[in-house]
């Protein structure tokens, strides 16, 4: 199918399947610091499953993963290997992209958490240390719109002139109106995309359950298509049980994939998602090579 794009899956519970380092809180970024090889050998499976875009591992290579004082000593130099990585494993395979992550700083589906004061110095040390390897910057796993306005500032200040993907989180649940975590609508997603439209060249949702992102996506698409905006939309679920079950913690929790999604039912799920306008498509935690590959055979 032309026109479709496919991301590859979700980093840090592959890098833990194949039996990298990995534990709470570092997460992915524990493979970064003690075995580099295997963030090439996911890079690459994700590549040979179909992957055309390539994300950087450097979404745990923040304050909140590392505490402050070990981001401060290595974040730099770890947010600079994970470019390299992705950047080796792409030139490697061939016409692939790299994504440079622009991450949430202060946890995931945390809006409350977003220090706004902070944020600006650490989103541009990232562009710095990534710029030079990526084709493409992801801002990914948002929860409110004001993260978008501070990461954009970061790359038009410091990076190469690189195109945008602004990509959302979404709840668990809706109370009425679709609406991220923060409350923020995707009336306000629009805007603040109308806003940078000169640099944003695509709107995703990611790291929600795929069968919220549906609704999501089709209004996303019939909003975009109302505002004339001239950007692609898209998506990557995880293949969490669900993320904010009883006793959840970030950075203590460890879900396992939920037993009823498989590579073929989430193809299916995706494929509403590609009838309602979507040309991005990939995974996200809990997505494997299996996974992208069922969406490269169906979509590529």
């Amino acid at each position: 199918m032309n026109g479709i794009t496919i991301l590859d899956g979700g980093m840090g519970k592959f890098l833990r399947r194949i039996g990298a380092p990995f534990r709470q809180p570092e997460w992915s970024a524990l493979a970064l610091i003690e075995s580099p090889d295997h963030v090439v050998d996911a890079h690459t499976q994700f590549i040979d499953a179909g992957a055309q875009v390539i994300i950087t591992n450097n979404y745990a290579v923040v304050p909140y993963h590392l505490g402050d004082e070990r981001f401060a000593a290595q974040g730099a130099d770890l947010i600079e290997l994970s470019g390299r990585l992705a950047r080796q494993a792409a030139d490697t395979a061939g016409v692939v992209l790299v994504g440079g992550s622009m991450p949430p700083l202060f946890g995931s589906y945390e809006p409350d958490l977003f220090d706004a004061d902070r944020a600006p110095e650490i989103y541009a040390l990232i562009v710095q240390h990534l710029d030079r390897f990526v084709d493409v910057w992801i801002a990914e796993t948002l929860s409110l719109v004001a993260e978008l306005d501070v990461i954009v500032a970061a790359i038009r200040e410091h990076g190469s002139g690189q195109p945008i993907w602004a990509s959302f989180s979404l709840p668990d649940a809706y109370d009425g109106e679709i609406a991220l975590r923060s409350g923020d609508t995707i009336d306000d997603i629009i805007n603040v995309v109308i806003e940078h439209a000169d640099v944003i060249d695509a709107v995703l949702f990611n790291c929600a359950l795929p069968e919220q992102m549906t609704p999501a996506i089709i209004e996303l698409a019939e909003k975009v298509a109302a505002s004339e905006l001239d950007v692609r939309i898209g998506g990557y679920a995880n293949g969490f049980p669900d993320a904010r079950q009883p006793g959840y913690t970030a950075n203590n929790t460890l879900f396992d994939r939920r037993p009823d999604l498989d590579a073929a039912s989430y193809a299916e799920i995706v494929a509403t998602w590609v009838d309602a306008g979507a040309t991005i498509i990939g995974g996200c935690c809990d997505m494997y090579p299996e996974d992208i590959a069922a969406l490269s055979a169906r979509f590529g």
